[in-house]
């Protein structure tokens, strides 16, 4: 009976072991991979564009989500927000969109929006 106990706590020993030595292991492999290079044209790291537009006719929430939305699926908006003052603040890539056509996309939901 003894011996039995005595074999599982080996084989407890060598999994941590095991275990030990192959997270070792990743690690040193992580430490030698190169970093990744970024390239200037990557769409990811683009330069972004921040735009506040003044929004008017906005009665309730409801509004403000509906206006937010339209902003949102914009063609290259990053992000929106709209604080209480009914200020969205817009970040997008001014390679794919413009001030001029946020200001549109408000109006084709319903509401006003200026600069």
């Amino acid at each position: 009976m003894r011996s039995q106990r005595g074999g599982g706590f080996i084989q407890v020993i060598l999994v941590l072991l095991v275990a030990g030595f192959v997270t070792y292991m990743a690690l040193q492999m992580f430490r030698r991979a190169p970093l990744p290079q970024i390239s200037p044209g990557n769409p990811a790291h683009s330069v972004m564009e921040h735009v506040a537009l003044h929004l008017e006719g906005l009665e309730s929430p409801s509004d403000a989500a509906q206006a937010e939305e339209a902003l949102r699926k914009s063609r290259g908006v990053a992000s929106v927000s709209i604080d209480s003052d009914d200020t969205a603040h817009v970040t997008y890539n001014p390679a794919q969109t413009n001030p001029d056509q946020l200001i549109a996309a408000v109006q084709r939901a319903g509401y006003r929006a200026r600069r």
